[in-house]
């Protein structure tokens, strides 16, 4: 055998040797990645969709290996409900209904959706590329934003809340779209930020499916936050309603309509805490971002029933730990810079008519003395970055079943990076 053909095995067998070594060394870091987030269940239970939810010691999940959440204490309520709050049911649509079956998991512990090897392979790929940013190529938003009044810098909000359309619009294997709501302070480069709502996101879930979806960070997404309950922060205190749930029933365009409440709100940081509130977050989609007044606690209530999922505490933030400078509603869009963008909303660009486009209705905001209030209080704008794939229409109050109202969504299509 002549050298250069030996060189040749040799360089091989160095590259293949290596190839698996990588390989190995990856599988190694998955697994780890999976022991930390995937904690010993004490039931399991196989859903219809063929999610692994494990019933978790509450003390126990995943929340608590945050450095700051070391010594937490669970708060299982709100200190105070939250004044203002109207769920005004409207006869054109159902409310989506979620949750485990046969009540739950036991008392004491928490449902979390197992993660598998493969959702981690997804996630990571499709988070390497797609930033959960808003100022990304791929991204695009059609919202109505909400600022603080100019003249009172030191107004913070305290909370949002809406009742979303539910839609599953389609989108492409490395695509996802939303409804949701966010819950912002400080530039987007270190934004701590709250969303949630319903997406439709195959590199989270594997499918094509809409599901209940929740996302933070304390730092515009460069070392802190995740999807879900993907990493530590957030803490579960419901034992039925599960984050990163797959819904039963969508609406269909000029057919049947379903929405969903969610609330998100903060607790009154001034008031003495045997006098102030929680965080609470509705998903009715009503959906509902608070904070609440007493620890500073934000919760997550998800439907008109006022379930409180959970809260993200204070301590994980910086600037949202004080409160919100902006609230937005709409939809957002994400996947590959110069492919074609994916549907948002129904798919359709707003007409006036809630059974052809999605719709938000009965949005508010938590105001700076913790009351939920309409949003013609502030300012407000609109924000449609391709207005040929995409569309917002507010049209303001419209009365006491719809509340302050709007239209979103679009085909998508070429709409550029």
């Amino acid at each position: 055998m002549n050298l250069k053909r030996i060189t040749w095995l040799l360089l091989l067998c160095l590259s293949l040797c290596s190839s698996y070594g990588l390989e190995e060394v990856e599988d190694m870091e998955l697994e780890r990645q999976l022991k930390l987030i995937n904690k010993t269940p004490l039931k399991t239970i196989q859903t219809e969709y063929g999610d692994v939810i494990d019933c978790i010691d509450i003390h126990k999940q995943l929340a608590f290996d945050h450095p700051l959440l070391k010594n937490h204490k669970i708060q299982m309520r709100p200190s105070f409900p939250l004044k203002g709050v109207t769920n005004e049911a409207s006869s054109m649509a159902n409310q989506i209904r979620v949750g485990l079956k046969s009540k739950g998991c036991p008392t004491g512990t928490v449902p979390i959706r197992r993660t598998h090897k493969e959702d981690l392979l997804r996630f990571n790929t499709f988070a390497s590329i797609h930033p959960e940013t808003r100022e990304v190529p791929g991204s695009h938003f059609a919202t109505l934003e909400a600022l603080k009044p100019t003249n009172e810098s030191d107004r913070l909000f305290h909370g949002a809340k809406a009742h979303i359309n539910v839609y599953n619009p389609r989108v492409a294997a490395d695509q996802t779209s939303s409804g949701q709501m966010w819950v912002e302070n400080a530039p987007f480069v270190n934004s701590n930020s709250i969303q949630a709502g319903w997406i439709v996101s195959p590199p989270l879930y594997g499918d094509y499916r809409t599901h209940l979806f929740t996302a933070w960070t304390a730092d515009g997404y460069h070392k802190t936050g995740c999807w879900n309950i993907l990493c530590p922060g957030f803490v579960q205190v419901d034992k039925e309603v599960y984050l990163g749930e797959a819904f039963n029933n969508t609406s269909i365009y000029n057919g049947d309509q379903y929405e969903m409440m969610v609330h998100i709100y903060q607790v009154n940081l001034s008031f003495p805490i045997y006098m102030i509130p929680t965080f609470l977050y509705f998903f009715n989609k009503k959906k509902q971002l608070l904070q609440d007044e007493a620890t500073g606690n934000w919760w997550f209530v998800y439907t008109t029933d006022n379930i409180h999922v959970g809260y993200w505490p204070k301590s994980i933030f910086t600037d949202l730990a004080k409160g919100a400078s902006k609230v937005s509603w709409g939809g957002r869009t994400s996947g590959a810079p110069e492919a074609t963008s994916a549907e948002m909303g129904s798919g359709n660009l707003p007409d006036g008519n809630y059974h052809h486009a999605c719709y938000f209705r009965q949005i508010q905001l938590v105001n700076a003395s913790y009351v939920l209030q309409n949003p013609d209080k502030y300012r407000t704008r609109e924000i449609i970055d391709k207005p040929d794939c995409y569309d917002l229409k507010y049209y303001g109050d419209q009365g006491s079943v719809m509340g302050h109202t709007f239209l979103f969504g679009g085909p998508g299509g070429n709409c550029g990076s």
